[in-house]
């Protein structure tokens, strides 16, 4: 172990300049940078990042095939506590919420047959149904399978395909897809047909004259090379898939196909050259491009001028046929940074493309500079002049794309519409926050609808209060710090990407919420009224998710974590540094950590006994409040990113620590450790819990030996300090569990996930 004394009359003077240099490093984080050769830009690539970075082994790679054995293994544990704890296995997760609010949409399908029966993607939550016109939706997707997700498509029969792997590579595009599935009971149950290598689908096409023959654009995986990529074809149903069009290169997939609806030879393909490396990325190449095939995906041509030159290194691209005039066509592309770079239009079914520049300056600035994470293009059935453009807002042409409006009213970043068959005018629109309708044929100032119960938000981390387990609240992707005060339904209080919030355990009304890169506000009078803090916090670095805990047995004292411990002893009001930096320091561009602290325990009886973990590795502890700290160098430590410190509720000399990453089977770093004296010395305890990574640990207050963990593939129990792991609820769904929280007066353990909300569920006392 290694100690460090140092003077915090020395800190207190730094700490001014600091929270300076804190202002100026936020601020920088919003710029794009040159680094290694790859881009680098914030939100929304910073949540891949962020996922990816912590999961990945120190060289940037996370094993083949890692996360599917992690469910592998999961599935066994289920099966196993059936037959060991019955009891345990029975027990009902109850969805928390919110329901109100919704979360990541990536694909909306109506079914052909039945009115009001609609279909949505979420994000990483699987696949939702409604009966109800979209008013409520349910899951339609097995528990038991990865809940990523790429595409939908539906025949017209209303044979159901789903493609896993969220294609767009926000904070979901960590978690690699399955392949593809059929339903043919709407959704019900699921068949796996293959192409579980593709790693991400990023669309599906139905031939509308032969529902045998079905295209699927396979991305591939975001951080890896190689792999299934391309445009896949089937002409059986999706029994089996060959390969129609391979990429130029091996970081080369396709993002979207369509299919001409007057003459189904005719096919636009978008293939897209793009990856993803530890702190960077290549959104463009060579490799994109739009091609256009007239034999039925035999043989294709890449679409030369006007459109974007190999040389160019386009970025992402859409694609869209019209049905109401076949000879009516429509590409989007952009270039490698985010930034439109054509609209292009042909009304002789691909032979000659135009393009009428008057509408692009609209469209680039409703992309925002993020147009790989949009490039999508929908025409409405009956108008061939009429578009909807995927943007940060809907954008809407009457006109052939010559002019565009800037819609209003939903949600931010567009991912999918759908034209209603059985409803004249009705579109659906799915975004980052649900699921939206019209009436009026779009019209995108409004006004629309909001689904009403649309539970796949995706959660960083909740808390619920000591005093009152109604008063929930939490920070999600894309929607803010979320609240609910005794019931299902959630407002927001704090803007942003919400990431910690936490409720002070003595008085309900004290509540703190943080935003992305260490943006925090705290309340007095539960949230209706939130006080920036963000300026008074010291550091030169700040995690995408900066820690932020209260001390459990004296609430008025608060952490937080930059790469700098500070310490605040009145509720958040006023804050002093108490640490030297705790990192490993700068860290190269092509490293996996931020250099970051990203952990903080704290003794419930003692809030000077401080446990201190970061995403480089570190391990560290003081005794006196921060006036000296001690390096925890214990061999079997390991050299990845800390999620969480947890000190035991009697003794500050017993805490556990976890560990993401996603190993081998053959690896034997652990993902949960355990010291009993004060950090000298950990055991691993991570015995037979899947080889995922493990976000989150509590201790049963009254049983010293029980513990529950909070993994990727869902919520672990063991009643021996980890000789036997057992699953909690078999039936809990395949979901990253990013947070848990026990509440002691009413047994209730809560879940916060990535992409299915919150659950909550009574365990044995």
């Amino acid at each position: 172990m290694r100690s460090w004394r140092f003077s915090l009359l020395t800190v207190g003077l730094l700490a001014a300049v600091l929270v300076a240099m804190s202002v100026v490093v936020f601020r920088d984080a919003g710029s794009t940078a040159r680094m290694f050769g790859a881009t680098r830009q914030p939100n929304p690539a910073a949540p891949a990042e962020w996922m990816w970075l912590q999961r990945a082994n120190p060289d940037g790679s996370i094993p083949a095939d890692a996360y599917l054995d992690a469910v592998a293994r999961t599935r066994q544990l289920g099966s196993d506590t059936r037959a060991r704890m019955p009891r345990l296995a029975e027990i009902e997760w109850e969805l928390l919420g919110p329901a109100n609010i919704g979360g990541r949409l990536i694909d909306v399908v109506i079914d052909p047959n039945t009115p009001d029966v609609v279909y949505v993607a979420a994000g990483t939550g699987g696949v939702w149904k409604s009966t109800d016109g979209g008013s409520t939706l349910v899951s339609a997707w097995a528990d038991d399978l990865p809940q990523s997700m790429g595409a939908l498509a539906i025949a017209p029969d209303g044979t159901l395909y789903a493609g896993t792997g969220e294609p767009d590579h926000g904070g979901g595009g960590s978690y690699y897809g399955s392949g593809l599935y059929r339903s043919i009971d709407g959704g019900d149950s699921w068949q796996s047909l293959g192409l579980e290598e593709t790693g991400a689908i990023g669309r599906i096409r139905i031939d509308p004259s032969d529902p045998q023959r079905i295209f699927a654009a396979a991305q591939g995986r975001l951080f890896d090379t190689g792999g299934d990529r391309g445009l896949y074809l089937s002409e059986d149903g999706g029994d089996s898939w060959r390969q129609v069009l391979d990429g130029l290169n091996d970081s080369t997939g396709a993002i979207d196909v369509a299919v001409n609806p007057g003459n189904p030879d005719i096919v636009l393909a978008a293939m897209w050259d793009k990856l993803r490396f530890p702190d960077g990325r290549e959104y463009g190449g060579p490799g994109s491009g739009a091609h256009l095939s007239t034999d039925g995906g035999e043989t294709w041509t890449r679409i030369g001028d006007p459109l974007p030159t190999p040389d160019s290194e386009p970025g992402r691209i859409g694609v869209a046929w019209s049905d109401s005039d076949p000879d009516r066509g429509y590409i989007i592309t952009n270039d490698r940074i985010g930034n439109l770079t054509g609209f292009f239009v042909t009304d002789d079914a691909g032979t000659t493309w135009t393009r009428p520049m008057t509408g692009e300056p609209a469209l680039d600035a409703a992309d925002g500079g993020f147009a790989w994470w949009f490039g999508r293009l929908w025409v409405d059935p009956a108008d061939a002049d009429h578009l909807l453009s995927a943007g940060v807002p809907m954008m809407e042409s009457f006109d052939g794309g010559l002019s565009w409006t800037r819609g209003r009213g939903i949600h931010v970043d567009q991912h999918a519409v759908a034209w209603d068959p059985h409803h004249e005018n009705r579109v659906y629109v799915g975004n980052d926050g649900g699921l939206y309708w019209s009436d009026q044929n779009a019209n995108v100032v409004g006004p629309w609808t909001a689904a009403q119960v649309q539970p796949y938000m995706q959660f960083y981390a909740m808390d619920a209060s000591a005093q009152d387990v109604t008063r929930v609240s939490g920070g999600t992707q894309d929607n803010g710090s979320l609240r609910s005060w005794n019931g299902p339904s959630f407002n927001n209080y704090l803007g942003g990407d919400g990431m910690m919030n936490r409720i002070n355990p003595v008085d309900v009304n004290n509540v703190f919420a943080c935003f992305q890169f260490g943006g925090c506000a705290r309340s007095d009078n539960g949230g209706d009224n939130m006080t920036s803090i963000g300026a008074r916090l010291a550091g030169t670095r700040f995690n995408w998710v900066s820690p932020l805990e209260i001390a459990p047995g004296a609430p008025d004292t608060v952490y937080f974590g930059s790469n700098l411990l500070n310490r605040s002893d009145d509720r958040g009001v006023t804050w002093r540094v108490v640490s030297p930096d705790l990192t490993n320091g700068p860290t190269p561009r092509n490293q996996t950590s931020f250099a970051t602290i990203t952990a903080i325990g704290i003794a419930p009886t003692n809030e000077d006994v401080v446990y201190v973990g970061t995403d480089d590795g570190l391990l560290w502890v003081t005794g006196d409040g921060g006036g000296d700290w001690t390096q925890l160098t214990d061999p079997d430590l390991p050299d990845r990113w800390v999620t969480r410190v947890t000190v035991d509720p009697v003794d500050p000399d017993i805490a556990w620590v976890t560990y993401s990453g996603f190993r081998s089977e053959s690896e034997t770093q652990p993902h949960l450790l355990m010291t009993t004296d004060g950090g000298a010395s950990w055991d691993d305890i991570s015995g037979n819990l899947p080889q995922a990574p493990v976000n989150d640990v509590v201790r049963h207050p009254e049983h010293r030996r029980w513990l529950y963990v909070a993994t990727d593939t869902g919520v672990f129990y063991t009643p021996n300090l980890g000789r036997i792991w057992l699953k909690v609820g078999a039936s809990f769904p395949l979901v990253p569990v990013t947070d848990i929280h026990f509440h002691a007066g009413t047994d209730t353990l809560f879940a916060a996930t990535f992409g299915r909300s919150i659950f909550q569920a009574t365990v044995p006392g």
